[in-house]
């Protein structure tokens, strides 16, 4: 679903492009060389937030530093719920032994390929990023059959080895397994388009598509049954606003 969302998009820009390379006439008005922006991303494995600080080097560039925070899932993970009249267990993913996230703090450009019309319309740039990636994974606890009374419940870290679907009863606290995080240090690059539509040059709303690939110096493994990866290859859409300004 992800991936056919990102295909529109990229169809979309296209056209919204060359429409706006057949403007006559551009009217540039001051450069405003600052811009900072907000964005909520969507990925093919998650979702996430993002803060971006940049400064104008030309009227088309752009040095800019890009920070992201996302929770990163596994396509093959499917929530479960074990059923019962009078259960109140919690749903779990089935087969995933931790929850991932990433913070990646890059530095790249942004240049424009397709200015904004004198009459409106958008501004499309292209960009890329690269930078430190920190992957931060907490190990999953669940509620399991005591297999030695098989009534009650105890609370167990999830061993796919040792648990089978029919064990699990649900969810346990989040709070469980905070005390043994694991840090994977690595390195993220960013290459996508950007495309911005707000009417006012001192604020900025844009929408972007493209690619992450993240790597990781030690394997992570978010699943139980898939082998331990060294990278990772995510598409995203984003929605950003913000502002630009002078110092």
């Amino acid at each position: 679903m992800m991936k056919k969302t990102i295909y529109f998009l990229v169809l979309l820009i296209l056209p919204i492009s060359l429409i706006a390379q057949k403007a006559d006439k551009i009217i540039k008005k001051p450069l405003l060389k600052r811009e900072k922006s907000f964005g909520i991303n969507f990925n093919s494995d998650g979702w996430g937030v993002g803060y971006r600080l940049g400064k104008a080097i030309t009227y088309k560039n752009k040095k800019t530093w890009d920070i992201n925070f996302s929770f990163i899932g596994d396509s093959k993970q499917e929530r479960q719920l074990w059923i019962s009249a009078s259960s109140s267990a919690k749903s779990f993913f089935y087969g995933k032994l931790e929850y991932f996230y990433g913070l990646q703090i890059m530095r790249g450009r942004q240049k424009i390929i397709a200015e904004k019309p004198y009459w409106g319309g958008v501004e499309i740039r292209w960009f890329y990023y690269g930078g430190l990636n920190v992957g931060i994974g907490k190990p999953i606890y669940l509620y399991v059959f005591d297999q030695a009374t098989n009534n009650s419940v105890v609370l167990e870290k999830y061993d796919p080895t040792k648990h089978e679907i029919e064990d699990i009863f649900g969810r346990g606290p989040y709070t469980k397994g905070l005390s043994e995080l694991s840090i994977h240090p690595g390195l993220s690059f960013k290459l996508g388009l950007n495309v911005e539509f707000e009417a006012f040059q001192e604020k900025t709303k844009a929408f972007e598509a493209g690619i992450i690939v993240d790597t990781y110096a030690i394997p992570i493994q978010i699943m139980g049954l898939n082998e331990p990866e060294y990278f990772k290859i995510r598409l995203f859409l984003a929605f950003r606003f913000g502002s630009r300004y002078n110092k």
